[in-house]
């Protein structure tokens, strides 16, 4: 694995940021529903964060922790990953995360404010947050942006906001309306969904 993010790096990216969230495989790692595993990589929360924690040393070492970050999606569900004691598992592997020295850890807004303000304060480094939940069907606008600015996030991310707004830093400091992205274009290959959304049109 150190192998892709050097190579990452070494052809011009800035960083690498691994998908711990939405239940892909590091996600399937901190779950208990999927993660049915026996061995030190599965049963208690130690166990649980393991794969994760050693996924990111191996990126820090391979690039360096300034070119490092990690995504994370708390309690959040997603593709039926389930997780149990959400709040301690991730306060778990941010205690860990931490002497790694990685650039930030980017978290989804996948439960509830509480726990998300917990794991703020248990971070002592650059935290980026998405502040809306990926099954929510309308883009990050400015208000949820700034919400989760007040409640201490360092920078925020824009994922489907940016897809379906070729023009959305125009849109956010003019507070411009914003152009939901159609969902049934996902992955469907061609330019549909991806090249097709227009720039904000001014009327007279």
């Amino acid at each position: 694995m150190p192998q892709r993010p050097a190579r990452a790096v070494e052809a011009g990216f800035d960083g690498v940021e691994l998908h711990g969230a939405n239940g892909y495989l590091i996600s399937q790692f901190l779950s208990s529903n999927a993660n049915l595993r026996t061995d030190r990589y599965g049963g208690s929360i130690p166990n649980r964060i393991r794969f994760a924690v050693e996924s990111v040393a191996a990126t820090v070492a391979a690039v360096g922790g300034a070119r490092t970050g990690i995504r994370l999606s708390p309690g959040g569900g997603l593709r039926g990953v389930q997780e149990s004691d959400t709040a301690g598992l991730y306060r778990a592997l941010l205690r860990e995360l931490a002497p790694l020295g990685v650039a930030y850890i980017h978290l989804e807004a996948t439960i509830d404010d509480e726990v998300l303000l917990d794991l703020r304060r248990a971070w002592p480094g650059t935290l980026i947050m998405n502040p809306v939940h990926p099954s929510s069907p309308t883009p990050t606008g400015p208000a949820d942006a700034g919400r989760r600015l007040h409640a201490g996030a360092d920078l925020i991310s824009f994922g489907r906001a940016f897809l379906a707004n070729p023009d959305l830093v125009e849109r956010l400091r003019n507070a411009l309306p914003l152009t939901p992205a159609d969902e049934e274009t996902y992955f469907q290959g061609g330019n549909s969904g991806y090249l097709t959304y227009p720039a904000y049109q001014y009327t007279a």
